[in-house]
C-alpha cells in the first residue's frame, strides 16, 4: 500500500542542507567516474548492469562535467557493463562483470584483459602497491588482488556483498564497504598492513557502494540506504581519528564516487537518473544532516485503540531515522531500531530482524547523534536512574532521544501476542495476552525516548523503553532493568515531524476528543 504523508507538524523550522551542484545528463546508467588529475572519465552500463549486452561503454568529461566524447571507449571490441575504473600509467583498468579490460586512454587501444572465471559482478577496483590493482566482487564477496604485470591473481579477503574499495598508498591501508546480505545492512571495513578487515564503528548499516579517501583522516561514502531505491540516498563522511560519521541526504542511486583532490571536488555518478553530479567537498563538510528531528509515524491513541495493521514500509522508515521503537505489523510483539537495523521482539520471545519490506502502524525515530553523556558507575535500578536523567536535562518541555548501553544485572521486558481477526481488540483489553521475559547479567542497550506532556496522546509522554541484548536475541518493550557502569547518551530533539497513514482504518477511526477548559474560554471568547 502506498503510504501518503497527510500531515506535517514542525515545531521549529527544519534545516534542509543545500549547496551548489553541477548536473550533466545524458548518460546510460552511469556507475563510476575516474581521473588521472587532468583527463576525467565515466564509465556507462547500458541498459544492464549485469547482462553481458555488449552495450557498455566509458564516456570523457571535462572537469566540469561537459561531455567531450561519449563513447570514448572502446574504439575495438565491446564492454558489457562496465563498473569501476582506475587509471595507472595512462592505462585505464575497468571492471566487466567477469573481466577487467585495460585500454590506453592516449591511443584507445585494448592493452589488457584477464577474466576471472568465478566472478559473476566484479564491481569496484582501486591501485594497490606498484605493479597491483584491486578489485571487489560482489556476488561471492571475494578481494582479488591482481598481478598487472603477470596477469595473475589472489583472494586477499571476503566480505559478504563487498563493493566499494579505495586504499592509501601513504598509509598502506586497504577500506571496502558493502551492501549487506538484506540490501541495507552493509558495513564499512579497514584493513591494514598488519591487520584483516575490521568493520568502522559508529556509522549507520546501509547499502554503500562507492568509497574515496578524502585525506589520511577522512573517508567519503555513498550510500544508497537501501535497494530497490526509495528517492534519497546519503553522502557519509567518516572521520577515522574519532571514529565518528555525519552524512546529508542527496539522491538516489550515487554509485562510484571519485574525488579530485586539486579542485575538492566530488563526482558522483547517479546510476538510475543517468546524469552525474559535481559538488564541492569544503563546502558539503561544513554542513551536516540534522539529525535533532523526531519522526513520529500514526497516532498513539489510535494505536492503543486498534490500529494494528501496518502501512509504512520499515525502507520507509528508515529514511527518517536509525534510532527508535514501535510495533510490528499486526502488534505481534515490539519493534527496537538500533544502528538503522529494525528487531522484532515477539510474544514467544524470539528477537529477530526484520527485512525492509515489512509493514509498521506505529513508530518513533531520529538520526542519533548525543549531546551528553555520562557513566552510571554505581548499582541502580530502573526508577533511580530515569531520576538522575530528568536532573541533568535542561528543561521537561524539551524532546529527548536517549541510549543507554553496557551490561544489566537483571532486565525486565513484554511483548503483545499477534491479532489475527477483525475488529481488533483495544490494547487496554489484551492485558491477559502480554508475554513477559526476565534476563539476568545481559548486555545490550535500551532504546527510547523522554518525551514532553503535551504530545501525550500523539505519542507516549514521559519515558518510554526498548531493550536490544548485543547479541539481538533477547528484546521487548523495558518493564524493569537493575545495572552499573551503564553509559548513558542524550540527544536534544529540536523538531518534530509525524505523519498518518492514509488507509479506510485511520480515516474512520474515531479518536476521542480531548477537553481543555482554558482552550475552550480562549475559543469562544467568554
Amino acid at each position: 500500500m502506498k503510504v501518503k504523508h497527510i500531515i506535517t507538524l514542525t515545531f521549529l523550522l527544519l534545516w534542509k542542507v543545500s549547496f551548489s551542484q553541477q548536473i550533466t545528463n545524458g548518460f546510460s546508467m552511469p556507475e563510476s567516474i575516474i581521473s588521472n588529475g587532468k583527463r576525467f572519465f565515466v564509465s556507462n552500463q547500458g541498459q544492464d548492469f549485469i547482462k553481458k549486452d555488449a552495450d557498455g561503454f566509458i564516456s570523457e568529461i571535462s572537469a566540469e562535467g561537459t561531455i567531450l566524447t561519449k563513447k570514448f571507449l572502446p574504439l575495438k571490441g565491446v564492454l558489457n557493463a562496465p563498473k569501476g575504473m582506475v587509471i595507472v600509467n595512462n592505462i585505464l583498468f575497468v571492471a566487466d562483470l567477469e573481466r577487467i579490460v585495460g585500454f590506453n586512454i592516449n591511443n584507445r587501444k585494448t592493452v589488457f584483459e584477464l577474466t576471472i572465471p568465478e566472478a559473476i559482478l566484479l564491481n569496484d577496483i582501486c591501485q594497490l602497491e606498484n605493479g597491483f590493482i584491486g578489485v571487489t566482487e560482489t556476488v561471492s564477496g571475494n578481494i582479488y588482488k591482481i598481478n598487472i604485470i603477470k596477469k595473475t591473481y589472489t583472494i586477499i579477503g571476503n566480505i559478504p556483498t563487498v563493493n566499494g574499495i579505495a586504499y592509501n598508498q601513504k598509509t598502506k591501508e586497504l577500506l571496502v564497504c558493502s551492501n549487506g546480505k538484506n540490501y541495507g545492512d552493509g558495513s564499512v571495513y579497514l584493513k591494514s598492513e598488519i591487520s584483516e578487515f575490521k568493520k568502522l564503528p559508529n556509522i549507520t548499516n546501509g547499502f554503500f557502494d562507492g568509497i574515496e579517501w578524502i585525506d589520511n583522516d577522512h573517508l567519503l561514502i555513498s550510500d544508497w540506504i537501501t535497494f530497490p531505491t526509495n528517492g534519497s540516498g546519503k553522502l557519509w563522511i567518516y572521520d577515522l581519528k574519532n571514529q565518528q560519521a555525519k552524512f546529508k541526504f542527496t539522491g538516489e542511486s550515487i554509485a562510484d564516487i571519485y574525488y579530485d583532490q586539486k579542485s575538492s571536488s566530488i563526482y558522483m555518478p547517479q546510476m538510475f537518473h543517468n546524469r552525474v553530479l559535481i559538488s564541492d567537498w569544503k563546502q558539503l563538510n561544513k554542513k551536516q544532516q540534522s539529525v535533532n528531528n523526531l519522526y513520529n509515524y500514526g497516532i498513539i491513541d489510535g494505536f492503543v485503540g486498534g490500529l494494528y495493521r501496518g502501512t509504512l514500509p520499515i525502507k520507509n522508515l528508515k529514511l527518517k531515522g536509525d534510532f527508535g521503537i514501535g510495533a510490528p505489523d499486526m502488534l505481534n510483539g515490539e519493534m527496537t531500531l538500533v544502528n538503522g537495523k529494525a528487531y522484532q521482539t515477539k510474544s514467544t520471545g524470539e528477537t529477530t530482524e526484520l527485512d525492509n519490506s515489512h509493514l509498521t502502524s506505529f513508530a518513533s525515530v531520529t538520526f542519533f547523534k548525543f549531546d551528553t553523556t555520562f557513566i552510571q558507575t554505581s548499582l541502580t535500578d530502573k526508577n533511580n536512574l530515569l531520576s538522575t536523567i530528568k536532573n541533568v536535562l535542561p528543561s521537561s518541555n524539551k524532546m529527548y532521544a536517549i541510549k543507554i548501553s553496557g551490561t544489566f544485572d537483571y532486565m525486565k521486558t513484554r511483548a503483545f501476542s499477534p491479532v489475527e481477526k477483525e475488529p481488533f481488540p483495544k490494547l487496554t483489553n489484551m492485558l491477559n495476552q502480554q508475554h513477559f521475559f526476565e534476563y539476568k547479567n545481559t548486555e545490550g542497550t535500551l532504546v527510547g525516548f523522554l518525551l514532553p506532556n503535551y504530545l501525550d496522546g500523539i505519542n507516549v509522554s514521559g519515558f518510554h523503553f526498548h531493550f536490544l541484548s548485543k547479541d539481538t536475541k533477547q528484546g521487548g518493550h523495558t518493564l524493569d532493568f537493575k545495572g552499573n557502569n551503564l553509559k548513558i547518551e542524550i540527544a536534544v530533539l529540536k523538531t518534530f515531524e509525524m505523519d498518518t497513514p492514509n488507509n479506510s482504518e485511520f480515516q474512520n477511526f474515531e479518536f476521542q476528543k480531548r477537553e481543555n477548559a482554558a482552550l475552550k474560554i480562549v475559543e469562544h471568547g467568554k
